[in-house]
């Protein structure tokens, strides 16, 4: 079966959850096991005004991110906190050769 974000996102019964961690088939065929974090504050920008969101829609905030499982708790703690952003982890995940955010 595959979901959409949307239809993921509308599953979610918690409001105040900022990040859904998940174990999909990349998950499965990679050798490190690296879980798929998607942002569940994320917003769809297709329906936002070109005039007033044009900054947004060029460059929308990540929706998702690979981190190894040991990493998972430390940013669900942060986020949940506010003591980081989803962008930011998103950004240290596309920094890694792998593109997977390790534990920090």
């Amino acid at each position: 079966m595959f979901a959409t974000y949307a239809s993921l996102l509308a599953a979610v019964v918690d409001e105040d959850l900022v990040v859904v961690f998940l174990a999909d088939r990349g998950t499965m065929t990679s050798p490190v096991r690296a879980l798929l974090a998607v942002s569940a504050g994320w917003e769809d920008v297709s329906g936002l005004d070109p005039v007033y969101d044009q900054e947004l829609m060029e460059s929308p905030e990540p929706r998702e991110f690979r981190a190894l499982p040991a990493a998972v708790h430390g940013v669900q703690l942060d986020l949940a906190l506010g003591n980081g952003d989803f962008a930011a982890y998103a950004g240290a995940a596309s920094a890694e050769p792998d593109q997977v955010l390790r534990p920090i």
